[in-house]
């Protein structure tokens, strides 16, 4: 008997066999239909948990291209604040901890679509018309009103969200709260995307923006939005920060408390004692924020920075900020005699895959339980398993792409350097393995990357191509179809927003050279997204709303 927790909007999302980093348009669709985190379920969850991002890594940007041990270290780093346990809103006493991890709290298609219509609902006639920004405090607002909009709803009464709770029962029941959308945003990337809609609305329809271009860059690129509780005389630290050589960082509070800014360690470290709310500091410097409380209160603190070059994003306000991250998940049924494909990635498995049609193939089938695979069931009873997952963060100017993938056999290769951040996690994170890239070109003149692990070394220099060469990062349960097993997500993701098919870019070698990896534009032109204009089509959603509420 299914559970009574009401309908799912089905988002025909599906997994894109074909697609590199899993979806650009034109992929070959297995037919697997997204179930989305409801109304409901969101009260329950609560408001999505933030990416805690780490404000130094930009200024290691070379540092990392320049060494795969380090890479890879910053790559679980990140997994680990990703994969966090984070608790319900609402505990439903379902006879398991009620915690999701952190990243399957996060907002889906769903989630923007309704914020949208109650932001631009909000909107004056005359502001609609004129598709006038939302504000900061209108954000703020929309994000503290969605967990309650199931309140709203006249089909929910109390004697029905009652049965919804009861039917919750076991920790599988407690995951499928977070459904299976096929990609979920963080509140950082969900809110810059809902800020942007007056420059994505622009976007639909007109000529793509060339690959290269020598225009300004964009203006100052949020950092992060805070929002805390201050007690009497308490302090909040943030940071530190990395700003560039060139580069300013401005911090304000509003509400109660003041804002400081210090720079560098003792004994000589820079402070700076602001009047008006307001603080900035030049680069080069490591910068930490404090805001301080007098009488306690509500206050938010929001931190800019002014970059130097920054990544062009025509059709956005600007570049995503540092705490925005994305992932898309690889669900697969875990009944029905459904099992999960096995990949070899040793260095032989590699070679092999990377050999005429550079095309990954299944090794063997398992069928993993919910000891040793993330599992949940759905409100039809359906019962899932999660066989890969991409995470992309803002923390790097071109994104920190990391991706893990289930595996039969751990512990070996591209999971034998895991550290106790991931083991020690609630779940069976620790039978993921992982790759990861940064830049587009190798920096590690080292095939073996430096790490201690034969199996893992051999791996790693089986798909260098030498210092210069580009970067390599595949999921083998993502990246399938001819040609995939060589490609890399930051060579996919730079053509985000252009009117390209995956098979097009894996095919075209004159145009996209090194199965699209190599970097050909420096017009980013939805800052490496592919959600806007593909996959969840973010951009349609958004023009569909406006254009109904504003017809010719």
């Amino acid at each position: 008997m299914s559970r009574p927790r009401g309908p799912r909007i089905a988002l025909g999302l599906a997994a894109l066999a074909a697609a590199a980093c899993g979806d650009p348009p034109g992929g070959v669709c297995d037919g697997v239909t997204a179930s989305a985190l409801t109304v409901q379920d969101r009260k329950l969850v609560g408001a999505a948990s933030a990416y805690p991002a780490d404000g130094m890594l930009r200024g290691r940007d070379d540092e990392l291209a320049r060494s795969q041990i380090t890479r890879r270290a910053v790559a679980w780093s990140a997994l680990a604040r990703a994969l966090a346990s984070v608790p319900f809103a609402i505990d439903p006493a379902a006879g398991a901890p009620a915690v999701l991890p952190r990243w399957h709290t996060w907002y889906g298609a769903d989630d923007l679509r309704r914020l949208f219509g109650h932001l631009f609902r909000d909107l004056t006639p005359d502001e609609m018309r004129a598709r006038a920004a939302f504000t900061d405090l209108a954000l703020d607002a929309a994000f503290a009103w969605n967990p309650t909009a199931v309140d709203e709803l006249g089909s929910w009464p109390p004697a029905r969200w009652q049965a919804y709770l009861d039917a919750l029962d076991g920790a599988e029941d407690v995951a499928g709260i977070g459904g299976i959308d096929r990609v979920q945003y963080s509140p950082g990337a969900a809110r810059h995307l809902l800020a942007s809609y007056a420059s994505i609305v622009g976007c639909e329809g007109q000529p793509t923006p060339p690959e290269v271009t020598d225009a300004p860059g964009a203006g100052p690129r949020r950092m992060v939005r805070e929002t805390m509780t201050l007690g009497a005389c308490s302090e909040h630290g943030f940071g530190p920060y990395f700003v560039g050589e060139g580069e300013t960082l401005e911090a304000r509070v509003d509400g109660a408390g003041e804002v400081r800014l210090r720079t560098g360690a003792a004994p000589t470290a820079e402070t700076f004692d602001c009047r008006g709310g307001t603080c900035s500091a030049a680069g080069p410097a490591a910068v930490w924020v404090t805001v301080a409380g007098d009488g306690g209160g509500a206050a938010t603190l929001t931190v800019d920075y002014q970059e130097t070059n920054a990544p062009w994003a025509p059709c956005l306000t600007s570049p995503f900020p540092l705490d925005a991250a994305v992932v898309k998940a690889d669900w697969r049924r875990a009944e029905l005699g459904i099992t999960v494909p096995v990949f070899d990635t040793s260095a032989d498995g590699l070679r092999a895959a990377l050999g005429e049609t550079q095309e990954w193939l299944p090794s063997a089938e398992a069928d993993p339980g919910p000891e040793s695979i993330y599992t949940l069931v759905l409100p039809n009873d359906a019962r899932y398993r999660l066989a890969g997952l991409h995470l992309m963060t803002k923390e790097l100017d071109h994104w920190l792409w990391v991706t893990m993938w289930w595996s039969a056999d751990p512990d070996s290769d591209f999971g034998a350097d895991r550290p106790g951040a991931i083991t020690s996690l609630d779940g069976p994170w620790a039978n993921y393995k992982m790759c990861v890239v940064t830049a587009f070109r190798e920096g590690d003149a080292d095939p073996r990357g430096g790490v201690a692990s034969v199996s893992l070394a051999e791996s790693l220099a089986a798909v260098h191509q030498g210092a210069g060469g580009p970067t390599w990062c595949s999921n083998p349960m993502i990246e399938l179809g001819t040609g995939n097993a060589a490609s890399s997500c930051i060579g996919c993701h730079q053509h985000g927003g252009v009117d390209l098919r995956s098979e097009d870019i894996l095919a075209d070698e004159v145009r996209f050279p090194d199965n699209g990896r190599a970097q050909v534009r420096n017009n980013f032109v939805d800052d490496y997204s592919w959600a806007v204009t593909a996959g969840d089509q973010l951009g349609r959603m958004l023009s569909d709303e406006v254009e109904y509420w504003t017809p010719p």
